[in-house]
């Protein structure tokens, strides 16, 4: 197993345009890193530059230690696999897996012998016989694996595998490439933009935004204590609400005023005296899905905008006419999953970006979402009122950086 370390590193085009910058990134050996991020944040970018298919501008690249900015990748004992399969459909399944080995070259024999126990390993060893085109998505996708494990790499690069791959096939594949990697004990890089594979995939997380390195932890970790209003923003089904609001504390009360109603915060939290500190100023406060049926020391009330019916709840769109952050404040392309169609669908977001995978809109005015617990009914134009905690609430300035308060028990808002 292989310890891979980037220092640095930075990759600048020709027409000027930075694809990676500065990022400093240690990848423990065995371990499985997700690189995360939306479309054109540099994540491909950065795994081309640690396989070595693409030169850095600036800073190196280490593999247990020793520089490999130099060493070609036919010499660094990787295996890299991208978005196509890119099998040779002239050939049979034991022949694109063993294709590898022939320039090595290795006998006939040994060739065999390595090809069936990686089919086996990859769950294709029933399948050898066959042509690419009697595959299925799936089963093509780990063909490309075996065939990328036959050299018994040390460093197994995966550049978003399973975007070409239906998706009842990718739940299975998911747990497949995990497995795969831990039995094998390679070191394993995974490009996603898709935060449900990270999240369940990775031993730790590397989210990226613009080719800079927002954070960097296991999932949960990151998920429940981003760093930056990007991450805590980017992560989360269904989508995290960005307010504006201002903190004022007089009197002994500290207030989060978010325009159309205020929250007061508790006087016998830890916390509120921590945020009296920042009286008077304007922060942005990042609201993940909140529960109906939720205890809080405060409320927000709004009007049902509208709601989703997803089975075994219902996501509520809760207008509680708040101001969401502007781009110009939080320099954010806002990941969300799309809201219920009330028109002509947009063909691009209002930032200019064509949409990509859960890429659309910003949120609507003022709104948060609610989970209701099925099966209940509330139609669109109620009013409806929610409990709020103060955990709920992650609070960032307006550089888009975490405030964090002295509160280590208390893990969403510490």
């Amino acid at each position: 197993m292989v310890a891979i370390a980037a220092r640095a590193l930075t990759k600048v085009f020709d027409d000027g345009a930075v694809a990676v910058d500065g990022v400093d990134l240690d990848v423990a050996p065995g371990e499985f890193l997700v690189l995360l991020g939306p479309t054109g944040c540099g994540k491909s970018t950065l795994l081309r530059l640690l396989a070595g298919v693409e030169q850095p501008t600036a800073g190196e690249v280490r593999y247990d230690g020793v520089a490999v900015t130099e060493i070609a990748p036919r010499d660094r004992g990787i295996a890299v696999i991208f978005q196509s399969y890119a099998l040779y459909p002239h050939l049979t399944v034991a022949q694109n897996i063993g294709f590898p080995l022939r320039a090595v070259p290795l006998p006939s024999a040994d060739i065999a012998t390595r090809v069936a126990e990686v089919a086996r390993h990859a769950g294709v060893d029933d399948l050898l016989s066959r042509y690419p085109e009697h595959l299925s998505g799936g089963q093509r996708q780990r063909v490309a694996m075996a065939r990328a494990l036959v050299r018994r790499p040390s460093v197994f690069l995966l550049d978003e595998p399973l975007s070409q791959v239906d998706a009842g096939a990718r739940a299975a594949l998911r747990g497949e490439i995990v497995a795969l990697s831990r039995k094998l004990g390679v070191t394993t890089i995974y490009v996603t933009h898709d935060q449900v594979e990270a999240m369940s995939m990775a031993d730790r997380l590397a989210v990226l935004r613009r080719g800079v390195l927002q954070q960097i932890g296991p999932p949960a970790q990151v998920y429940a204590d981003p760093d930056t209003v990007f991450v805590a923003a980017f992560l989360g089904k269904p989508r995290t609400s960005l307010l504006e609001a201002a903190v004022y504390a007089t009197e002994g009360r500290v207030l989060l005023d978010l325009g159309s109603q205020v929250l007061e915060f508790p006087a016998d939290d830890p916390r509120t005296a921590a945020l009296a500190r920042h009286d008077t100023a304007r922060v942005t406060v990042a609201i993940r899905a909140l529960r109906a049926d939720g205890p809080g020391p405060m409320t927000l009330s709004g009007t049902v905008r509208a709601v989703e019916n997803v089975g075994h709840e219902l996501l509520v769109h809760l207008d509680v006419g708040g101001v969401p952050t502007p781009a110009a404040t939080s320099h954010l392309e806002t990941p969300v999953v799309p809201r219920p169609r009330t028109g002509a669908p947009q063909d691009r977001s209002p930032y200019g970006l064509q949409p990509a995978h859960d890429l659309t809109e910003p949120p609507p005015l003022g709104e948060v979402m609610v989970r209701v617990p099925a099966p209940g009914r509330i139609e669109p134009g109620s009013a409806l009122t929610v409990g709020v905690r103060v955990e709920d609430l992650l609070l960032f300035d307006r550089s888009g950086r975490r405030i964090r308060f002295p509160a280590p028990a208390l893990d969403r808002i510490s």
